[in-house]
C-alpha cells in the first residue's frame, strides 16, 4: 500500500487517521502542494484532478478521500469504522457528504489567511504558474481571488459563515451522542477532524469559542492513539505558528468583513 499525500492537507489527514485507526502500514510519498508536485505529469496520470491524497493498494489506484476511506473499511473490516445498522450508516454518509460540501470553503479560508503570506513573497510568475496549473477553471478563479484579495475576497465571508452554520449543526448533533453517529467513532468523525483542526490553526477563534461540545469532541479525537502518528506528528511547528500568526494579524479585517 502506498499513500501520496501532503502533511497538512485536510483530505490527507482524514485518510491517514483512518489508516492509523485500522493499524494499516503503508509506504509514504509526500506531495509538495506549494511546489506544484500535484501537477506533475506522472501524478496527474494517477489523479487527474491534481489533488491529494491518492492511495495505491495492490496495484489499484484510488482517489477522493471520502471514497478512499469507504474502500479501506470495505477492504480491511477488522476495525470497523461504519455502523452496522443501515440507517446509522446512512447518517454517517450524510455527515461525510456535509463535510465534503464544506471542503471548498476550508480552502478559501486556508489560502486567504494561512498560505497567502508565503505566496506573496514568491516571484509573481511562480505563483501565476501554480494557479494556471489548476485543472478546474472554477477552482483556478477562486484561488486567484483569495490570493489577490485575502480575507477581502468575496468568497471569504461566505466561507466563514458556512463553517459557522455547519459547526452549529455539529454541536446540536453532539448534544445527543458522543460521536457524530451514535456512540461509535466512524468515518464521519475522521472526516470532520481536519476541518476543526484547520480552523484552530488559522486562529479563527470565533468559530470555536462558545462551543464546548465541539471542543470536547475535538479533545476526544486528539486523545486517540491514532491522532499522534496520523496528524500531530506531521504538522510542521513553524507552519502552524505561521498560520496562527497570520490569523491573528487579520482578525480585525475578518471582523470587519463579517459585519459588511
Amino acid at each position: 500500500m502506498k499513500l501520496y499525500h501532503a502533511p497538512v492537507s485536510t483530505c490527507s489527514q482524514k485518510v491517514r487517521f483512518v489508516l492509523a485507526e485500522k493499524a494499516l502500514s503503508y509506504d509514504s510519498e509526500f506531495i509538495d502542494l506549494q511546489r506544484g508536485d500535484q501537477f506533475a505529469a506522472d501524478y496527474l496520470a494517477k489523479n487527474p484532478a491534481g489533488v491529494v491524497p491518492t492511495l495505491e493498494d495492490d496495484g489499484v489506484v484510488l482517489v477522493e478521500s471520502t471514497l478512499i476511506n469507504e474502500y479501506l473499511d470495505d477492504a480491511y473490516p477488522e476495525v470497523p469504522l461504519r455502523p452496522a445498522e443501515p440507517a446509522a450508516r446512512h447518517q454517517m454518509r450524510l455527515w461525510c457528504r456535509k463535510v465534503d460540501d464544506l471542503h471548498p470553503h476550508c480552502g478559501v479560508q486556508t489560502y486567504a489567511i494561512g498560505v497567502r503570506p508565503g505566496l506573496l513573497q514568491r516571484p509573481t510568475d511562480e505563483v501565476d504558474a501554480l494557479i494556471a496549473a489548476i485543472p478546474d477553471p472554477v477552482r483556478r478563479a477562486l484561488r486567484r481571488s483569495v490570493i489577490d484579495q485575502g480575507v477581502q475576497a468575496p468568497a471569504f465571508a461566505a466561507a466563514y459563515r458556512a463553517h459557522d452554520e455547519f459547526f452549529s449543526e455539529v454541536v446540536q448533533r453532539l448534544q445527543k451522542s458522543q460521536w457524530l453517529v451514535g456512540n461509535q467513532l466512524t468515518l464521519a468523525d475522521a472526516a470532520l477532524l481536519p476541518y476543526v483542526l484547520r480552523v484552530d490553526h488559522l486562529a479563527l477563534t470565533g468559530l470555536l469559542e462558545n462551543r464546548p461540545g465541539l471542543m470536547a469532541w475535538y479533545q476526544q479525537m486528539a486523545d486517540r492513539d491514532s491522532y499522534q502518528p496520523a496528524v500531530a506528528a506531521l504538522q510542521p511547528e513553524a507552519m502552524v505558528a505561521a498560520f496562527r500568526a497570520a490569523g491573528a494579524a487579520v482578525a480585525d479585517q475578518v471582523a470587519q468583513c463579517l459585519n459588511c
